[in-house]
């Protein structure tokens, strides 16, 4: 029962008290209503709970139905019997407060592993760029190497019609020993990046000036005569690469047969 009730209760027991009765007062009715009064002002609500509310109700239902105290009794025990089902509610919504709060403080704490969490967000790695082969910068293998790679004359691929600047080692143990895949090899640039790698098919060019005259490339590849010409082996790091071949202008072609030599006179 909340305080309202109980102040209802106490005005009924005033309205009771001040009526005029054809009986004495009820002495059970006395003795419960002080009793009553002390357990509510010193617990509230709670009162409800204690053992002594049984004592408050029996001396009520003692008290004699002929007497000016019967009717404030009948409401009293009504008032008791209220205020205990509210009691009965109200701890029965802190218990389960209670046993919720409990079972989170005991619940098992979430493990989180972060090298899970890492490896759903990085991406799939993709394939590996070749530093050095088709694709990679001029401009950072020459700063990495102070320079190594040098242009010489321009080139022409018939049937692609890519067009760009061979390139070929500076000569010297140093560039050969930073980039010992380029030896003998020469190295087709376009627009600043490799395009192709190949056998050099005029390896005195490295100790010559780069000649004026262009150069064409040939055929692409599939449609490339052999070359009997033999040429430096390409490095161990490009073992199955294609193999090209360049024709300088003025250089015996491809397959042509020498010139007979001139009987001496």
């Amino acid at each position: 029962m909340n305080r309202r009730a109980a102040l209802i209760l106490f005005a009924v027991l005033a309205a009771a008290g001040c009526r005029r009765a054809t009986n004495a007062p009820d002495a059970n009715y006395q003795q419960a209503s002080r009793l009553y009064q002390q357990l509510y002002v010193s617990q509230l609500d709670d009162a409800y709970g204690d053992p002594k509310m049984d004592e408050v109700v029996s001396l009520l239902q003692k008290v004699d139905p002929a007497s000016q105290d019967a009717e404030a009794a009948a409401a009293m025990i009504g008032a008791i019997q209220h205020g205990r089902e509210e009691l009965a509610k109200s701890r029965a919504a802190r218990a389960k407060k209670f046993d919720a709060a409990q079972a989170a403080a005991v619940a098992p704490p979430v493990e989180i592993d972060p090298r899970k969490i890492l490896a759903q967000n990085t991406p799939a790695p993709g394939p590996v760029q070749d530093p050095y082969g088709p694709g990679a910068s001029l401009a950072e293998i020459n700063a990495g190497t102070g320079g190594c790679l040098s242009s010489y004359e321009p080139f022409h691929e018939n049937g692609t019609g890519v067009s760009g600047t061979v390139y070929r080692l500076v000569a010297g143990a140093g560039c050969a020993g930073k980039l010992p895949g380029y030896v003998g090899q020469a190295v087709l640039v376009v627009d600043g990046r490799i395009y192709r790698r190949l056998a050099d098919p005029n390896p005195s060019a490295v100790n010559s000036p780069p000649p004026a005259a262009p150069v064409d490339a040939g055929p692409p590849p599939q449609a490339q005569a052999p070359v009997r010409r033999s040429a430096p082996a390409a490095a161990p790091a490009d073992a199955g690469e294609p193999q090209y071949q360049i024709v300088i202008p003025g250089l015996p072609q491809p397959g042509a047969t020498p010139p007979p030599a001139e009987p001496p006179r």
